[in-house]
């Protein structure tokens, strides 16, 4: 009887400290004075863009980007290529966030993906031109849903970006929690094609993250986080 005793012991304990590990940190107790005040952020947003700093921060993000891909062209890679994501990296969605109170509702987003109504951003779209001119392949990569990606290609080519060599669109059939896993995968099965990615840019670390890319090059965005 006590040797039975010990072993369901053991396994109590043994089912026990799975469930211990899992047990979330607390948060540490907030005062006001943590939080900033929401409609302050919203000015402070609003003049971050409208002011000219937002567009500086990104000039100086694609120049940088440039330059590298200058350098290593210069190096001749097998097959170079360029990964970029869409929303806020090629096209801007500012206008939207900022007429919608930085909110969002996807039969209103969608509404303008299908008018291919976004403008282009500047810095990426000489960017991706920049690229095209060096022999460098240009591919995207996004979160957008598969049915969107006629809409989607034609608001590129509408505001000036060169014909992509791939327009990648997450499947409505995945449904993981972070963006991470899709982007990543792309990127590993472009470098399977035979494709040198000599960089990713996104707005999100999201967009970046899970590999497949000599460099990562990273644009503000301070009105939403995708996971």
């Amino acid at each position: 009887m006590r040797t039975r005793s010990i072993a369901l012991a053991l396994l109590l304990a043994a089912i026990a400290v799975p469930a211990l590990t899992q047990t979330p940190t607390p948060r540490p107790r907030l005062t006001a004075a943590h939080i900033p005040n929401l409609d302050t952020v919203k000015d402070e947003i609003r003049f971050y863009y409208t002011s000219g700093d937002w567009n500086r921060e990104v000039e100086g993000v694609a120049a940088q980007a440039e330059a590298y891909v200058d350098a290593r062209v210069a190096q001749h890679p097998v097959r170079p290529a360029i990964v970029l994501d869409i929303d806020d990296t090629a096209l801007s969605d500012y206008a939207y966030e900022a007429g919608h109170d930085f909110g969002y509702d996807s039969h209103s987003y969608n509404l303008l993906v299908i008018a291919e109504a976004f403008p282009a951003i500047a810095p990426t779209l000489a960017l991706a031109k920049h690229a095209k001119a060096d022999g460098v392949a240009v591919f995207f990569i996004t979160g957008r849903r598969t049915p969107l990606r006629s809409v989607t290609l034609g608001n590129l080519l509408k505001v000036g970006f060169p014909q992509p060599d791939g327009l990648f669109l997450r499947p409505p059939s995945d449904h993981a929690r972070s963006i991470i896993p899709f982007k990543s995968s792309v990127r590993a099965h472009i470098q399977a094609l035979g494709y040198t990615v000599l960089l990713s840019m996104g707005d999100q670390w999201s967009d970046l993250r899970g590999g497949h890319a000599e460099r990562d090059f990273k644009l503000p965005n301070p009105m939403y986080f995708i996971p």
